[in-house]
């Protein structure tokens, strides 16, 4: 097996985007009601894919420097959007996927003004980015399973806030922004956002 850069350029991307995840999950993200079943779940998926996705891009054969060049531009997308989630709600970290808590506050600014749970399409775009550089056809599971999941977790999160004392407010917020992917349609169509102090949890 030997090494060129359309296979290990887009081998570097994918540990950073994976270890931009571990560091979130370990440092900056909270876990009001411990370790859930739900978390474990995630972890190990992302785990076991993760390993299959650095396998397929190290060992295939079928490489081209177009596919490399388009999966790593959604690699660098990827932790892109990552960081810029974590810059926004740094003063107030987020609580992790399946956390039972009660949503405190809401973040509007940064990539949140678009989409609801940027975080998710960050690890989304992880996911495709190893299909697009590979096209091997075991991947697509992976990246399948993974979206199911956090279109679960986006749900229960979204349900939360719709049970707390933010409910109006995110109503309002929902209305006019997509949930992975922003909405053109829904931004054409709102009111802008108050521009005074804001609080968060669409989570990770």
């Amino acid at each position: 097996m030997t090494a060129s850069w359309e296979s290990l350029v887009p081998a570097v991307l994918l540990t950073c985007c994976l270890a931009s995840s571990w560091w979130g999950m370990r440092r900056f993200f909270t876990r009001p009601g411990g370790l859930t079943a739900s978390m474990r779940l995630i972890a190990g998926c992302a785990t076991v894919f993760g390993i299959l996705h650095l396998y397929a891009i190290l060992s295939g054969s079928n490489r081209t420097a177009e596919r490399s060049v388009a999966g790593s531009a959604l690699y660098i997308l990827s932790v892109g959007l990552f960081w810029w989630a974590i810059k926004t709600s740094l003063g107030k970290p987020l609580s992790a996927a399946f956390s039972p808590d009660t949503p405190a506050h809401l973040v509007r600014s940064g990539p949140y003004r678009f989409v609801r749970h940027p975080l998710y399409t960050s690890y989304i775009l992880t996911w495709l980015a190893g299909w697009v550089v590979t096209v091997q056809w075991w991947l697509i599971p992976t990246v399948l399973i993974m979206t199911v999941i956090y279109f679960v977790a986006s749900s229960a999160e979204e349900q939360k806030f719709l049970r707390s004392p933010l409910a109006d407010a995110y109503q309002q917020y929902r209305f006019r922004t997509g949930r992975f992917l922003p909405n053109l349609f829904k931004l054409l169509a709102a009111v802008p956002a108050p521009t005074g102090p804001q609080t968060s949890e669409p989570r990770a």
